[in-house]
């Protein structure tokens, strides 16, 4: 359990299981299939390229109050249910919102890295702090998991450059220039005009550049991409996203843009975001892998990964909750499914392994959509 090191219960709310919290199905499979799944997961490194590892609260309602006490769980036992190597884990954001209703303010971002830090180093049984690609080799070796910090919203820069260095030096891997709405960085996806990236947006491009983080475009609008990625000196990502050829929605990317990402050696993750993948009732971890099928089809298959944006609890629920003060309700209007099945959390990551098996693909592609294309990404930009 989280902050076990401490005398006192710190959790004020009841959480969420970790395992159980649903019946959770896994992907059926011939024993031969099964024996290759388990093996290729065994063997390779797995990397989420982006996902939340909190726990959510039993009851919704108490959202709130954890979010606002400041010491946000972490699900251990899922963690080391996953076979993960590595993770781009999100750091601030509707969790991480202790001094202010508002999320991404620098001083409650500056809380989470180093309260849930603290906790992550009291848990080396099943997690390691991962800031480079040693780090994800290491944690290959000693089977845990490494633990890069990610945050999806440069609004916490402000107008101040330097804020760029001062972050990483906290640890932050990847840093998305927008979430949704405009920042002094980029617009974002769902912004009311479209300007692109700010003249600031520029010389942060450069900085990130310089200082070796990765820039992530899953939240951007669709001019800002474009000009992000043309002006950096290195590949960019998106660590989360799918295809609007197969689902209309603001959040997707356009087949243009996920060209252009691929073209400059991008790597581009796709969601298992319950609603934003699909508008069918029941979804899955095979509707995830329609837009996977997709990207591997328009870019090829050495620049396509697997970014669940899973976290432990009812990601739903949480959708309606903050989807008004997180600019989400353009992204979200409709919420039909209550989650995605088979990978409903990220503990169930073997499950994207065995649909992968499923669905087709040779074991060396599979290496590369499950870990292999972010390594090499990662070691062409935070080295």
């Amino acid at each position: 359990m989280s902050y076990e090191y401490l005398q006192e219960n710190v959790i004020p709310v009841p959480l969420c299981k970790v395992v159980g919290r649903i019946e959770e199905r896994v992907v059926e499979l011939s024993p031969k299939d099964e024996e290759r799944a388990a093996r290729l997961h065994q063997e390779s490194i797995v990397i989420d390229f982006h996902n939340h590892l909190t726990v959510l609260p039993e009851d919704l309602k108490d959202f709130e109050t954890l979010a606002r006490f400041g010491r946000p769980a972490m699900g251990y036992e899922g963690i080391k249910r996953s076979g993960m190597t590595a993770c781009l884990c999100g750091f601030g954001g509707s969790m991480g919102r202790r001094s202010s209703p508002t999320p991404w303010q620098l001083n409650d971002l500056i809380w989470d890295l180093g309260i849930r830090q603290a906790d992550m180093d009291h848990h080396q049984a099943a997690v390691i702090r991962g800031y480079s690609v040693k780090d994800i080799l290491e944690a290959k070796k000693s089977g845990k998991t490494a633990i890069i910090p990610h945050i999806e919203n440069a609004q916490m820069i402000d107008n101040d450059l330097d804020r760029l260095d001062m972050l990483y030096g906290l640890g932050i891997r990847c840093l998305g220039l927008s979430y949704n709405s405009r920042t002094t960085v980029a617009d974002g996806c769902t912004e009311r005009t479209d300007s692109g990236l700010s003249s600031f947006g520029f010389k942060v491009i450069e900085r990130m550049n310089r200082l070796g983080m990765l820039i992530d475009l899953s939240h951007s609008s669709d001019l800002a991409t474009k000009e992000a990625v043309e002006a950096s000196g290195a590949p960019c990502c998106c660590t989360h996203t799918f295809a609007q050829g197969l689902h209309k929605n603001p959040r997707g990317r356009s087949d243009i843009l996920l060209k252009i990402i691929a073209e400059r050696g991008g790597v581009i993750g796709v969601a298992a975001v319950p609603n934003l993948i699909s508008h069918k009732e029941v979804q899955t971890v095979f509707d995830v892998l329609d837009h996977l099928d997709y990207f591997v089809n328009l870019v090829g298959i050495d620049h396509v990964a697997i970014g669940t944006d899973a976290m432990f609890g009812d990601h739903v629920g949480l959708h309606r909750y903050i989807r008004g003060f997180m600019d989400m309700t353009k992204a979200l209007k409709e919420l039909p499914a209550t989650h995605i099945e088979f990978i409903e959390n990220p503990g169930q990551w073997p499950n994207i392994t065995r649909a992968l098996v499923a669905r087709g693909y040779a074991d060396d592609e599979i290496k590369k959509i499950i870990g292999g294309n972010v390594l090499r990404l990662l070691q062409q930009t935070i080295g």
